[in-house]
């Protein structure tokens, strides 16, 4: 696709947004749409930001991979365009992630994919199937301290890792059929625990969860699947995982 009829694209998600959004997010939803456009634009033609462009690797699941959209609109590509804005320029994302995937699955990959480089930034946003599959959450701790001693293994000695928390697909329309008070008190839990382990590691770790939580009231950020999130929300995911990464 080019740049033109990106931006086009994404011109029409933004013409589209709810009008049934909370009056309290009016002002931040104007400002997200300026960003958003801005955003495209600038795919259109700027110069090149760095000299040596920054490698990420992007692990996780369906959440990272973007199930139901585009590839430029999958979080870390996105957050590679953000960055780009900045001044920052990253080489296109490396990203292991499959739709589905648990801890453990996540860890099998890694165990068998053969790393070329070592990478200057490394997200991984994991948890939400052990979540749904109701998988013990010592067992997922325990998977989080083998996927850190397989990031330390191939990031660089001045590289980041990030943690990404869990989004709540208890506030989507696919939610609606299962105990949503439920689901947010074990996505909470979880987040608990991502951050805990994030503080004890000296990881950095961003909350996007609340950003999902939107989607209740706005229907325009998930995809017509009714469960994943679409391009217009991993846009916000990118811009606070820059902020909180990056800036």
């Amino acid at each position: 696709m080019n740049s033109y009829k990106l931006f086009q694209n994404k011109v029409l998600i933004i013409l589209f947004i709810s009008c049934n959004s909370s009056n309290n997010f009016e002002e931040d939803i104007i400002k997200v749409e300026d960003d958003y456009i801005n955003s495209s634009i600038s795919k259109i033609g700027v110069k090149v930001a760095n000299e040596n462009p920054y490698n990420l690797l992007a692990l996780g699941d369906s959440y990272t991979i973007g199930e139901g959209v585009d590839e430029t609109e999958r979080w870390p590509n996105q957050f590679k365009e953000v960055a780009f804005e900045k001044g920052i320029e990253f080489n296109d994302p490396i990203i292991i992630a499959e739709t589905g995937w648990k801890t453990f699955d996540l860890l099998y990959e890694i165990n068998r994919t053969k790393f070329s480089l070592e990478y200057d930034y490394i997200s991984l946003l994991i948890g939400v199937n052990n979540q749904f599959n109701s998988r013990p959450i010592k067992e997922f701790e325990e998977d989080l301290e083998k996927l850190l001693d397989k990031m330390k293994k191939i990031i660089k000695d001045e590289g980041s890792i990030i943690i990404i928390s869990i989004p709540d697909w208890g506030y989507t329309p696919f939610g609606e059929s299962y105990n949503r008070e439920s689901i947010s008190n074990e996505i909470d839990r979880f987040n608990n625990s991502l951050k805990k382990f994030a503080n004890i590691n000296d990881l950095k770790f961003v909350d996007v969860t609340d950003i999902s939580r939107r989607a209740i009231y706005q229907s325009d950020l998930i995809t017509k699947d009714n469960l994943h999130p679409s391009g217009l929300m991993y846009f916000l995911w990118a811009q606070r995982i820059y902020n909180t990464w990056i800036d």
